[in-house]
């Protein structure tokens, strides 16, 4: 039988060539608004310096929506199987100065090489953690981008999360321009970070991280213990959406 290309094939080769992709208008306005005001009901009476609030899923139908968001969770799943599942939810909020400025990739460096090693490049990267981050503001320079280093996914290399990064392979750190309602997707072992926000207004960002189903979930990020979602989520969730909430059916 013949293999189908999928219908993400452009997005799956930019994905895996340069660790993201950027889908646009992903979200309407009226939606975006109602995120981002709900992410902002979740700071409220949080001091300036707390940037994480989750797992948002708790917070109303519109944040369960985003867990399986047509479009999105469909690529999530090309990549990392049908049977991933959310690894956390946080609503992100920088205020003037504020950021995830030190360089990192997310959790851990699944793929450590020394410095003398690259990966050959007919070899693909495999991935294990995605990262999707849905903006709720036009981003520009001054309110503080997400800002990556294209390819560096595959140099398996440990980060000093420092302020500062070098190159790789000619490509240095680049700031990610985006609108109101774009989501960016990337391989959590990226180099990436938050750029301070230098701006008066606060920026408002919805983080989404997903897993292969092996990979222990956080769901908050001051939270570690052993997590269950609330149980009138679960009942209203269809089968999809609980599995993705680490509902499990089957062991293998």
């Amino acid at each position: 039988m013949l293999k189908t290309e999928s219908v993400y094939a452009e997005q799956l080769e930019q994905l895996h060539r340069d660790g993201y992709v950027v889908f646009r208008n992903v979200l309407t306005p009226e939606k975006t608004a109602a995120i981002k005001e709900g992410i902002a009901e979740a700071f409220r009476g949080k001091g300036p310096e707390v940037m994480l609030q989750g797992p948002m899923f708790e917070r109303g139908e519109i944040f369960e929506q985003l867990v399986d968001h047509p479009g999105i969770i469909e690529f999530i799943e090309e990549v990392l199987g049908s049977d991933c599942q959310l690894s956390s939810m946080n609503g992100m909020r920088t205020m003037k100065h504020n950021g995830v400025s030190k360089w990192h990739v997310d959790e851990a460096l699944f793929f450590p090489l020394p410095d003398d090693v690259e990966l050959d490049p007919r070899i693909q990267m495999p991935v294990y953690l995605m990262n999707a981050l849905y903006y709720l503001d036009d981003i520009t320079e001054e309110l503080g981008p997400t800002q990556v280093v294209t390819g560096s996914h595959r140099a398996g290399k440990h980060l000093q999360f420092s302020e500062e990064i070098g190159d790789y392979k000619g490509h240095g750190p680049m700031s990610i321009l985006a609108n109101a309602g774009d989501c960016l997707v990337f391989n959590s072992q990226l180099w990436h970070r938050g750029a301070p926000n230098l701006s008066d207004a606060p920026r408002y960002v919805q983080q989404i991280i997903y897993r292969k189903k092996f990979i222990v979930p956080h769901m908050s990020h001051d939270v570690n213990s052993v997590y269950k979602p609330p149980v009138h989520i679960v009942e209203r969730a269809n089968a999809r959406r609980q599995r993705l909430l680490g509902v499990n059916r089957q062991i293998f």
